[in-house]
């Protein structure tokens, strides 16, 4: 049913509480584990600026490396083949073009990250994604109901 299932993560506390399920029901299912973190785009108005966003982009492709490998780590304790990728762009665009050209199944991500203020204004990221993918998507809630 799902041979491949993606991750996607931002490192935080939220995404990794979704990784835990989504690597759990890999395990049931024996299915491989892909790891996603997105750096997000940013774009300055200033030629000045482009040395510190280069240098800053690659920091966050470094943290990106970190928690993707976290999750393959996870993975990999459970005996289940893992990959670990970091791209560049709008996270619900990259994570849904990731699902379709690695052919995954399902794609298992948290419903608030580290963004979370701002996503209830603009919009969340796993909402996107949850209305455009072409996989079933299992969103983890991690607030709890009053």
């Amino acid at each position: 049913m799902y041979d491949s299932i993606l991750v996607p993560t931002d490192g935080s506390t939220e995404a990794q509480n979704a990784a835990e399920h989504g690597v759990d029901l890999a395990a049931e299912l024996g299915a491989t584990v892909h790891a996603l973190y997105v750096v997000e785009s940013r774009v300055t108005a200033l030629p000045s600026d482009s040395m510190a966003q280069a240098a800053e982009h690659d920091e966050w492709k470094r943290y990106g490396e970190d928690v993707t490998d976290e999750v393959v780590a996870m993975a990999d304790e459970r005996r289940l083949e893992g990959v670990g990728a970091v791209r560049s762009g709008k996270a619900h665009e990259e994570i849904v073009d990731y699902a379709e050209e690695a052919d995954v199944d399902a794609i298992v991500m948290g419903t608030q990250g580290r963004d979370g203020v701002g996503d209830v204004i603009l919009g969340s990221v796993a909402e996107r994604v949850v209305r455009t993918a072409g996989v079933p998507v299992l969103s983890i809630r991690q607030a709890k109901l009053e």
